[in-house]
């Protein structure tokens, strides 16, 4: 049996395990106290059923204890006493919750929401600050109090770097252009956020006038932080994600491309391109840097510290199969992973077998 599927958690459950956890990444290898020491929340960091530590959000959390804890038969989506039961333990602080804004790693930062599925980063290059999918305009007010809580200013963003054009991302992006804040992007996706292709999202995006375009293989240099972009496109035409070697630790971030253990990308838009998406995939696994990757920082949901390559994988695994049955007819274009994980465990079926093209 496959360890990323079969591996079962020993000792504690997963709210018993999480409880009281405080991240020895954030901290590790620290010099002195940085300009946000104090001001933020620790990560709640939990373990995946990989045995990973993990970040989960909200959603995140209740699928791991359903996977963990479901009977064989029970319907998946039977969970709204458990919603209403975990709901209020997170309001009483008897379970702990994620709350932002929240140290990652040394110098890293998410913002927005509390305990929301959409990952906002910023990053502390010791010589500005890099804002990496600001998201929504309606988080903005939210988002500008967070940095000033942090103890910088607004005009200590020097950058904003999009993993891609969508308005869940992006739709923010040109306020802070107007601030004199420069906005890169891979040059396949700059059409959409200057306004000239229509990017038929279900929110307007505000168009971005002069972003600064950037291509595959390019090295973009913010401060002290040095990124490598790689071109992955399929969930749009210029999605990008980037390998990051930040003081020792390798990280890769995902956009919406790859997320925590096989969570797949939004397809249902006319320019999406399943082939393109598995090749993408498939060239982030091959990717020199990529047996380097431990921490995967993706724009959804749950971030991986340890593992990202197990997540990788399996949103290979989860792609290769929704293929399988698209190329069979089927019209479907998204599975649950912890869902289609459970039922694999439940049946003690083989592991999900992953195609190349």
């Amino acid at each position: 049996m496959d360890r990323r599927h079969f591996f079962a958690l020993t000792g504690a459950s997963l709210a018993a395990g999480c409880t009281g956890m405080e991240s020895e990444v954030a901290v590790k290898g620290s010099a002195g106290k940085s300009q946000a020491e104090g001001r933020y929340y620790p990560p709640v960091i939990q373990i995946s059923p990989l045995g990973h530590r993990i970040i989960h959000d909200r959603s995140t959390y209740i699928e791991q204890y359903k996977y963990e804890n479901w009977k064989p038969g029970r319907d998946w989506k039977d969970d709204a006493v458990l919603w209403s039961d975990f709901s209020y333990r997170w309001g009483q602080c008897v379970l702990p919750i994620q709350r932002r804004p929240m140290q990652v790693i040394e110098n890293l930062y998410l913002l927005g929401p509390d305990d929301y599925h959409q990952c906002i980063y910023l990053w502390d290059t010791g010589e500005g600050l890099v804002l990496i999918d600001p998201s929504y305009s309606r988080f903005q007010p939210m988002i500008e109090i967070q940095i000033r809580q942090l103890g910088w200013e607004l005009e200590d963003v020097k950058w904003v770097l999009l993993t891609h054009m969508h308005w869940d991302h992006a739709q923010s992006a040109a306020a802070w252009e107007k601030r004199g804040v420069p906005v890169y992007i891979h040059t396949d996706d700059e059409g959409y956020i200057t306004g000239e292709i229509d990017a038929r999202g279900s929110e307007p995006i505000e168009p971005v006038a002069g972003p600064v375009v950037f291509r595959d293989g390019d090295e973009l240099k913010f401060g002290s932080l040095k990124i490598r972009a790689i071109h992955t496109p399929g969930h749009t035409p210029g999605s990008a994600c980037f390998s990051v070697d930040w003081k020792g630790q390798q990280a890769l971030i995902s956009g919406d491309i790859a997320l925590h253990w096989g969570r797949h990308a939004w397809m249902g838009a006319d320019y999406c391109n399943w082939d393109q998406y598995l090749a993408s995939l498939w060239k982030l696994h091959d990717d020199p840097d990529g047996k380097k990757w431990r921490i995967m920082l993706p724009g959804h949901g749950t971030i991986d510290l340890e593992g990202a390559g197990d997540s990788l994988y399996a949103v290979i695994q989860v792609v290769s199969e929704i293929i399988r049955r698209r190329r069979s007819g089927s019209g479907i274009d998204w599975i649950d992973p912890y869902h289609l994980f459970w039922q694999i465990k439940q049946e003690g079926g083989p592991e999900l077998e992953v195609i190349r093209s």
